[in-house]
């Protein structure tokens, strides 16, 4: 598609665009010819369903008993028979074995129609049977139309429809020969329209066409006039607001930065000229500068040569007025560095005799601190032991106190209880009083009975023979009162030894709980101090494990510093032999001092 040109891409457009209505039109027709053909069909159907529902109608008859078997199909018969429609419609009918049984007029009624096929091969009457019998449909069949020769046959559409309880398909039919015509027509319209739609298609494209294609033209010159650098030519359309104008106005602006760069290079040949002499006149300076800088690397090279023997009295000899900075910088740098190395030699020197003092203070320090260390390890051991024993012993004042605690509560208990027995002794001595004073009245009442008695028994002595009986019951009353105040006697005596007993029991266990109250108060002063004893070893034992923390601190720290001075004489001798070769090394340098020492050292 690149390679094709647009004008060419604009007829493709054109004859697509236009092929691709000619398809719609088509389908358009087709789709209509089509609604046709289902109209068509659709009004078979509705004769049918009409047929349907007059038989149907017989049928209900006859299920009422209101017809036979019989009078029912002969009067659906007779009534579907009579049904005609537009132009030369009408309804027949076939049983399941192809046999007619409708027809108008009776024609061929009885006759089997199986086997009757059209002249493509289709068996009509059978094909029709199967479709109704699966819920009814169309069939598009050859046949024989009156009024044409038999063996011409044409283009019929037939709808068949079951009446499944007398086994009987009803059918109707409809040459569809006005259909082609009508067909025809529409496609002829539809070319003739489609024809006069192209014809001024084409003449717009056309118009189209060269309205696109002269402008391209046009500035497809232009653009190979640019390319060419000729910037005299006129670009045109350049006033028109479409596309084309704004591609020319785009066009006119590329002119414009074509034109400003041919003057960019003509000034840029200019300035390659003025550049070119400035060039070989930064040449000719460049091999003087050259020149002085050969002299200066070669001095420079010297002096450093000399440096590399360690000799630190070299200096620079003269590099000329431009660099006579750094002549003075290198001849500066090299005093002070011999100057350096001066103070150095003497600080080594100080160093070197000062060694053998710092090694021996450094050794005896690291013995004292190992001394230190032991000491303060031993006390440590002894604080951990007497830690140790501190801890047992007031695990052991702390047992005691819960003991004593729990005797403690013991006691208190047992006072509780005793305080109950005086509760319930009192409570006995109070019966006992209230027993004896029972037994008083008991004894009153004995002593009535008595008297009562004795009355009876004078009573009866005085009535003779009648009273006899009644003498001797007052005289067993009277004994047995007598018998139950000797018994209230002594169960009164009793009572009051009981009494007598019980009270001494009151005062017995209340001097038991005066002295369980005693022991109990003690017990609480021997529990608050054997607690007391508890607190303090407990604190005793924090105390010393502090200690004992802080000692092993001490002991870590000694040991630390034991290690530091034992690194410090280990340092002291590798400084020693550090600065012994640090003099070496400084006794390869030569030195105004060195040449001093020298020739001092020769005069010797």
């Amino acid at each position: 598609m690149r390679n094709i040109s647009m004008r060419n891409k604009l007829v493709l457009f054109i004859c697509g665009l236009t092929f691709a209505l000619s398809i719609t039109a088509a389908g358009l027709v087709k789709t209509a010819m089509d609604n046709v053909s289902r109209e068509r069909i659709e009004a078979l159907k509705s004769q049918v369903d009409i047929a349907y529902s007059i038989m149907n109608h017989f049928y209900e008859a006859e299920k009422s008993g209101t017809l036979s078997h019989e009078a029912a199909l002969s009067s659906a018969a007779n009534a579907i028979e009579a049904i005609r429609f537009e132009p030369t419609g009408y309804i027949f009918g076939y049983d399941y074995n192809g046999v007619r049984v409708l027809m108008p007029d009776k024609k061929d009624v009885g006759t089997n129609f199986i086997a009757t096929k059209d002249k493509n091969g289709i068996p009509v009457v059978k094909t029709l049977i199967d479709l109704a019998r699966k819920g009814g449909g169309s069939l598009q069949y050859y046949w024989p139309k009156p009024g044409l020769p038999a063996e011409e046959q044409v283009v019929k559409t037939a709808y068949a429809l079951d009446f499944a309880p007398w086994q009987i398909v009803l059918g109707t039919g409809t040459y569809m020969d006005d259909i082609d015509g009508k067909n025809y027509q529409i496609y002829k319209n539809a070319a003739m329209i489609g024809l006069s739609v192209l014809a001024v298609s084409v003449a717009i494209a056309v118009a189209l066409l060269r309205s696109i294609t002269v402008p391209f033209s046009e500035i497809r010159k232009a653009l190979g006039a640019i390319a060419a650098q000729d910037i005299s030519y006129q670009i045109p359309y350049t006033d028109q607001p479409s596309e084309i104008g704004m591609m020319a106005t785009s066009i006119k602006t590329l002119q414009d930065r074509v034109r400003r760069r041919l003057e960019l290079e003509r000034r840029d040949a200019e300035n390659k000229l003025a550049l070119e002499a400035e060039r070989e006149q930064r040449l000719q300076l460049e091999e003087a500068e050259r020149s002085v800088q050969s002299h200066v690397v070669s001095t420079i090279s010297g002096a450093l040569e000399a440096l590399s023997r360690g000799d630190l009295t070299v200096r620079c000899g003269d590099l000329g007025e431009k660099y006579a900075a750094l002549r003075l910088n290198f001849n500066t740098a090299m005093e002070k560095l011999e100057l350096a190395l001066a103070v150095v030699n003497q600080k080594g020197q100080v160093i070197s005799m000062s060694k053998d003092e710092i090694y021996r203070a450094s050794a005896d320090l690291a013995r004292r601190s190992e001394l230190q260390a032991a000491n303060l390890e031993e006390a440590s051991a002894a604080i951990d032991e007497l830690a140790v024993t501190v801890r047992e012993t007031a695990q052991g004042a702390h047992s005691a106190a819960a003991k004593v605690s729990a005797i403690s509560q013991e006691a208190t208990q047992s006072e509780a209880i005793v305080v109950k027995a005086i509760s319930a002794m009192a409570g006995i001595e109070h019966s006992a009083r209230e027993i004896s004073n029972i037994i008083s009245v008991i004894d009153e009442i004995a002593f009535q009975t008595n008297l009562l008695a004795l009355n009876a028994g004078v009573e009866a002595a005085r009535a003779g023979e009648s009273g006899k009986g009644f003498a001797v019951v007052a005289q067993e009353v009277r004994e047995l009162a007598q018998r139950s105040a000797s018994a209230a006697k002594e169960i009164k005596d009793q009572i009051s030894k009981s009494t007598l007993q019980v009270t001494k029991g009151v005062s017995l266990v209340g001097n038991a709980g005066q002295a369980l109250q005693r022991i109990s108060r003690q017990i609480e002063e021997a529990d608050e101090f054997v607690a007391s004893i508890a607190r303090s070893a407990k604190e005793q034992d924090t105390t010393l494990s502090s200690v004992a923390s802080s000692i092993n601190e001490l002991d870590v720290a000694t040991q630390k510093n034991a290690a530091m001075a034992q690194a410090s004489t280990e340092i002291a001798a590798a400084l020693a032999t550090d600065t012994e070769g640090l003099l070496s090394l400084i006794a390869n340098f030569k030195t105004e001092a060195s040449n001093r020492d020298t020739l001092l050292y020769e005069a010797a």
